[in-house]
């Protein structure tokens, strides 16, 4: 497998200019690409279909979490559809949600539904002519590729479009920017990738060069995806959104984005500025939880534990605070939704959420010690691929302290909800979900600032940190592609340890295998075309 793959191995590769990464990992996707096709002794010209858009799975994601407005969808051809339940997601063969329940203009459909990005993918994958697809009750798109009203069952019998972009809640631009399809469920491969021999024959040092620049490569891209929204916004927001963004989960990741708009920084800090310094955190969580619309009414609070003053007084001080913010932020209260808690176990409810949030603003607002600041201080002091393992644990340890928000002392330590039971006292967010921050939000917002300040030791030092990262806990997509790349072999010794590795796996799922977790058949090593290689 040595053909055509350059050798480079880790030590080059820790000092990589990271602006060049994404070209480089395509030129490897490329020389990686004819040596498959070679191997599987395959051409362009064999017919090997177009890779899919991956939008498709976003556009899943949608009908799965409800991201529309329901009262308003109506197919192609004018029947009100009604979702009563949007059906199991298939991680198997055949249509992607499998026993749903419809209403549409007033008769109740069970079934399955199929999506695509646009219409004409019913054709194109040949559903008009595969008699598993007879069971499908509704065609949901994200496009109309053409006019018609219907689609054509292999039985003859027709079926209802639904196109769902002018419906969508928020907007699609919001959804993509916010919505992480590797949340969405993923089954185990049925079988081993087409380039699963290949990888394996790789020289170790070639294979973590790849999955190396692939990582590296997936960074880049938040990155550019923070570049653009600073174009718009300032640092402070930035932080700001990315901060809240990154509490959500699945579709309420859109929900904490708009609230970040509504409740922008620095009119919070302005606020901040009227208030004791011992009552700005309840003053932000008022802003929050009142703009999304999360605080019930007093009567409809039953405090099961029956320390009933503990909340009055809590809800007290809330409201108090919120008659100041009220003719500010009156007019930009969210709509109400479940989306909320969409996936979510009761630790990680949006009331604790935004309780964690709120504290970790005091601390960005903190004109003594910023938060932000005394992170840019730790990580420019200290490069994390020079460090020995022991240094190595210290530093993270101390990284992550910051983020930490413990729940003594809070009304939202010891419950979930308003009124809820009380319990034990749990950190509001904990070690894990602050290695998350700081790896996913912070250092990436690290490197902008040092890109804009032209502090080449701080950006070389945050690019290192996030190389050297310690792995994350695993989601189902690094999982899958790990059992699809590699088999019961497993990845190479050591790499694995490293959240690189993991954002490795999440590139090569979504740049090479199209987002298709069913098969190879939008394999992009197959289909050379799509980067324009020869």
């Amino acid at each position: 497998m040595d053909a055509g793959i350059p050798r480079t191995g880790w030590q080059t590769m820790s000092m990589v200019d990271t602006s060049t990464a994404q070209e480089r990992w395509r030129e490897l996707h490329a020389a990686f690409a004819r040596q498959l096709q070679s191997s599987l002794h395959l051409r362009e010209s064999s017919g090997t279909p177009a890779p899919a858009r991956p939008d498709e799975r976003l556009v899943q994601a949608v009908w799965a979490d409800r991201m529309y407005r329901a009262e308003e969808l109506t197919t192609a051809s004018g029947k009100h559809v009604e979702v009563l339940e949007p059906g199991r997601w298939n991680t198997g063969r055949g249509p992607d949600f499998l026993g749903a329940r419809l209403r549409v203009a007033g008769e109740t459909l069970h079934g399955d539904v199929e999506i695509h990005v646009d219409s004409s993918g019913w054709t194109r994958h040949g559903h008009h002519q595969d008699f598993e697809y007879n069971r499908v009750v509704l065609h949901a798109v994200l496009e109309a590729g053409d006019d018609r009203p219907y689609e054509e069952k292999q039985n003859g019998e027709r079926l209802e479009r639904l196109v769902l972009r002018p419906h969508l809640e928020p907007d699609l631009e919001t959804i993509r920017q916010t919505v992480n399809v590797s949340d969405y469920p993923y089954g185990r491969p049925e079988d081993l990738g087409l380039c699963h021999e290949e990888f394996l024959r790789l020289p170790e040092e070639q294979l973590t060069e790849f999955l190396t620049l692939s990582g590296t490569a997936r960074l880049e891209q938040k990155l550019a995806r923070l570049r653009a929204q600073r174009r718009s916004a300032p640092f402070a927001q930035l932080i700001h959104q990315a901060l809240l963004t990154g509490q959500g989960f699945r579709s309420s990741k859109t929900l904490y984005f708009l609230l970040s708009k509504r409740v922008p920084f620095e009119e919070l800090l302005s606020h901040m500025k009227d208030v004791p310094a011992g009552e700005r955190v309840d003053l932000c969580f008022a802003a929050l939880v009142y703009t999304a619309r999360l605080v019930p009414e007093q009567r409809d609070i039953v405090d099961e534990a029956a320390p009933c003053e503990e909340t009055a007084a809590f809800m007290a001080r809330l409201k108090r605070h919120w008659r100041r913010l009220r003719p500010y932020f009156s007019d930009r209260l969210l709509p109400p939704t479940k989306r909320w808690y969409a996936g979510m176990r009761p630790a990680g409810f949006p009331t604790r959420r935004l309780a964690a949030v709120a504290v970790l603003l005091g601390r960005l607002a903190d004109p003594d010690r910023p938060l932000f600041t005394r992170l840019a201080a730790q990580v420019r002091e200290s490069k994390p691929s020079s460090l020995g393992a022991k240094e190595l644990r210290a530093f993270w340890k101390k990284l992550a302290e910051p983020l930490i928000v413990a729940g003594e002392d809070h009304y939202f330590g010891s419950r979930f909800t308003f009124g809820g039971k009380k319990g034990r006292q749990t950190a509001l967010l904990g070690e894990p979900a602050a290695r998350s921050l700081l790896f996913n939000t912070f250092l990436p917002l690290l490197v902008l600032q040092a890109e804009e300040d032209k502090d080449r030791r701080l950006a070389n030092n945050a690019w290192d940190a996030m190389r050297c990262f310690p792995v994350l806990e695993r989601n189902s997509v690094s999982r899958f592609m790990d059992r699809r790349l590699f088999g019961e072999a497993g990845a190479p010794r050591g790499l694995d340890k490293r959240e690189l590795y993991q954002q490795a796996l999440l590139k090569v799922f979504a740049d090479c295998c199209a987002h298709n977790e069913r098969s190879c058949s939008d394999c992009t090593f197959l289909s050379l075309s799509c980067w324009g290689a020869g």
